[in-house]
């Protein structure tokens, strides 16, 4: 099966028009804002599964006595978190235009979940490192988180081996603050890696516990992907 993308040529009302073809392994853009954030990745399989099959994507299947389509979504969010950088890899049996199959799949879906490219896959999942998130507290000041972060940040984590406490400030791999006119704004780096992922919703865990009361109005949004110093794509 080849893979990547394949220019066609259209001849339409006397203009020739470029149409990118794609087949085989294929990566999916997305994202997932709005009331959906709070909808489980096993529930947003099912979703991306169900919009694919009504958008009649020539999808390959698995083999055996129940077979289903071969898809693999990036990392996974916590629920109550948005992004703007989801990625779902499928494998097409068949040539489709990039921007047509783009629009046949978003037309089955809300507009809280949308697909914003279609491509060849190139960047393994594994080689994700880094993730960028987006941080909005209502209840805490720019001095007080700034103090927060500049000293350890210990919470407990779960393990193979149960539960263990570390330090989340060394696994903040840069961050930035600015006071927005509602709330203050977080910009973090955090790890993300199979070694070394930290799930964004953890570190707000460790701030509460640092600053020694409850943080409940807040909100989490991806913002990117990289793989070392690189956008991932």
């Amino acid at each position: 099966m080849t893979n990547g993308r394949k220019v066609g040529i259209i001849h339409k009302e006397n203009k020739i028009l470029e149409e990118e073809m794609i087949s085989g392994k294929t990566r999916l853009k997305f994202y997932k804002i709005g009331k959906l954030k709070f909808i489980s990745h096993l529930d947003l399989q099912r979703t991306m599964k169900g919009a694919l099959g009504r958008a009649n994507v020539p999808l390959k299947y698995s083999e055996g006595f129940n077979p289903h389509p071969k898809m693999v979504f990036s990392l996974p969010l916590p629920v109550g978190a948005e992004s703007r950088c989801e990625y779902l890899d499928i494998i097409l049996n068949e040539p489709c235009d990039e921007r047509e199959l783009q629009e046949r799949i978003n037309t089955q879906l809300t507009r809280e979940l949308q697909i914003t490219a279609v491509y060849p896959q190139d960047m393994p999942f594994q080689s994700i490192t880094v993730a960028e998130y987006e941080f909005r507290f209502y209840d805490m000041t720019g001095k007080e988180l700034e103090g927060l972060l500049e000293g350890a940040l210990p919470i407990e984590k779960k393990s193979k081996k149960g539960f263990i406490e570390v330090d989340l400030r060394p696994k903040i791999a840069g961050y930035a603050i600015k006071n927005a006119e509602e709330g203050v704004l977080l910009h973090a780096l955090l790890g993300a890696d199979s070694g070394d992922f930290v799930n964004p919703e953890l570190l707000v865990r460790a701030l509460e516990r640092a600053l020694g009361r409850p943080v409940e109005d807040y909100s989490i949004l991806r913002l990117e992907l990289y793989s070392g110093e690189r956008v991932f794509h």
